[in-house]
């Protein structure tokens, strides 16, 4: 069920991406984006998708009551009684008028129908945020931080799906980017904000290394670092590649553009894991109850005892470093052989050598 859930939450994500960045281009004119065309099937089959994939995490919930209850009265608890049900049925609700909406309007090339559409996404995002750990934690507040940073993410990968794997050709590549980049920079900005907002309303900063020695935090910290590699070619994607195709428009950006997919794709996984894991809001109780996260007994070879962590620079922290900066600057400067894979090999070695410098320089006291 552990590893069901994490490909429903990955697959919900990318089911939101498609959605609302198909209405996107819908809006934006023809002569600033290439060729896109996603059909009223693959959005239909994407609004499917929401609605059963936000259903699989109250499967667990429901069987588990259902031992006592029945299966029957244990739905009907779980969604009138709890509020990831309640969310749910927002979700269900909201995707059926979202069907209708685009079997009715889906032939319709008129950009209100588009923000139409758009806004029914933008609803159902909020519904996904409903049930967020932060909107059990902070409520309305909760809700509403989680919701602009879902949304922000969402908008922003949405954009990478469809120009990396659904572009027909190159046409209007840099004009394409004249409007995304800085659309990217906006919701990368948002994405940062809200992201610390939402790790204080479940970490206190003050314990954030502390939560190194849980799961989550170990989740959280390996997620954060995808986000060197991935500010990297958000570089490459907006700055270089404006110049690039200005001198060469015969050059392919899409091998690059479905790097950068790849590199947020895999901040999906690492967000439904973190969504099967318990916050650390009082670390010492869940050491006792849930133990060490087994990652960090893999990788830190002094004695794990005690729920406090300090930082402190060696030999072997140092050594790491090092490899983990020269792999930041062969990244980048790779891009002049035009080897998109290998960047990517990169930008995966990065990560490992950096958090294998994060563990080895923790103290756990």
């Amino acid at each position: 069920m552990f590893f069901l859930t994490i490909i429903s939450e990955t697959l919900l994500y990318l089911c939101f991406s498609l959605l609302i960045g198909a209405y996107i281009f819908a809006i934006i004119p023809t002569n600033r984006k290439p060729a896109i065309y996603i059909s009223s099937t693959i959005k239909l089959l994407a609004v499917l998708g929401i609605t059963i994939l936000s259903f699989i995490p109250l499967i667990q919930i429901i069987t588990h009551l259902s031992q006592a209850y029945g299966f029957g009265s244990a739905a009907q608890t779980v969604l009138l009684s709890f509020k990831i049900g309640n969310a749910w049925l927002f979700t269900f609700i909201l995707s059926i008028v979202l069907g209708f909406y685009i079997t009715l309007t889906d032939d319709n090339q008129d950009k209100k129908t588009a923000w139409g559409g758009l806004a029914l996404v933008v609803f159902l995002a909020i519904g996904v945020a409903w049930s967020s750990h932060a909107g059990s934690v902070e409520g309305i507040y909760g809700v509403f931080i989680h919701a602009m940073h879902f949304i922000a993410v969402i908008i922003w990968v949405g954009c990478l799906l469809l120009v990396s794997w659904f572009a027909k050709d190159l046409h209007n590549w840099n004009r394409f980017l004249t409007w995304f980049h800085p659309t990217a920079i906006a919701c990368f900005l948002f994405i940062m904000i809200s992201g610390l907002l939402l790790m204080n309303a479940i970490i206190n900063f003050q314990q954030y290394t502390d939560s190194y020695l849980v799961s989550y935090g170990q989740s959280l910290l390996i997620k954060h670092l995808f986000i060197l590699p991935l500010f990297i070619y958000a570089f490459i994607n907006g700055y270089w590649m404006k110049k690039k195709l200005t001198t060469d428009s015969t050059f392919n950006p899409k091998p690059w553009v479905r790097a950068e997919f790849l590199i947020i794709l895999l901040i999906f996984i690492v967000t439904g894991v973190m969504n099967e894991q318990s916050p650390p809001f009082q670390i010492e109780n869940l050491i006792q109850s849930s133990g060490y996260a087994p990652i960090l007994e893999m990788f830190y070879h002094g004695p794990i005892d005690g729920n406090q962590v300090t930082l402190m620079w060696n030999s072997s922290t140092i050594f790491f470093a090092v490899i983990a900066l020269c792999l930041t600057i062969s990244m980048y400067v790779f891009k002049t052989k035009m080897s998109a894979t290998l960047s990517f090999m990169l930008a995966l070695c990065l990560v490992l050598t950096t958090y294998i410098t994060f563990i080895q320089s923790i103290i756990i006291i």
